[in-house]
C-alpha cells in the first residue's frame, strides 16, 4: 500500500521485453535469429485475427514480433516521407557489444543496412552505430 509521503516509484522495475510490429514475420524472424543471434521461443499464427506473434531471446534480452494485417506503413500515410521523418513512438533499440569492431565486421560481411556512420559519445568516449532491421526498425550498438 502506498503512504501519501511515497513520491517515488518503487525500485523493482526490471526491463523486460520490447515489442515490435513487421512487415513479414518470416523474413523478420530470420533476420534477427542470423543477424542479431536471437533464438526463437515460439511463433503463432491468428488468422481469423489477423495478426502473427513470435517471442525470441537472447541471453537476458527478449523481443515479441508482431505482424499485424491492420498495420500502417508511414510511407503510406505521410506525404512526401523522408527514412529521416520521425513518428511518434518507439525510435530504437540499445545494445552493447564487448568486441565493437568484431561485430561491424560481421554486419559489414553479412550485408545489414547502417544507418548512418560509426560515431563516438562525447560523455563516454565509446562508439556506436545504428542499424537497420527488414522493416528499418534502428537498433543501436553501444561499444561497452
Amino acid at each position: 500500500m502506498l503512504s501519501q509521503a511515497q513520491n517515488t516509484p518503487p525500485n523493482d522495475l526490471t526491463p523486460y521485453f520490447n515489442a515490435i510490429i513487421v512487415s513479414n514475420m518470416d523474413s523478420s524472424l530470420v533476420w534477427y535469429q542470423q543477424t542479431l543471434g536471437y533464438e526463437i521461443l515460439n511463433s503463432k499464427q491468428f488468422p481469423e485475427m489477423g495478426f502473427k506473434q513470435a517471442n525470441l531471446k537472447k541471453e537476458n534480452a527478449s523481443i515479441e514480433l508482431i505482424e499485424l494485417n491492420s498495420a500502417i506503413d508511414p510511407k503510406e500515410l505521410i506525404p512526401n516521407y523522408h527514412s529521416k521523418t520521425k513518428v511518434l513512438g518507439l525510435f530504437k533499440l540499445g545494445f552493447q557489444v564487448d568486441d565493437f569492431d568484431l561485430w561491424i565486421k560481421y554486419l559489414e560481411i553479412n550485408q545489414v543496412n547502417f544507418n548512418g556512420r560509426i560515431v563516438t559519445d562525447e560523455l563516454t568516449g565509446k562508439r556506436m552505430v545504428i542499424i537497420l532491421d527488414p522493416d528499418g526498425n534502428r537498433i543501436q550498438l553501444f561499444e561497452r
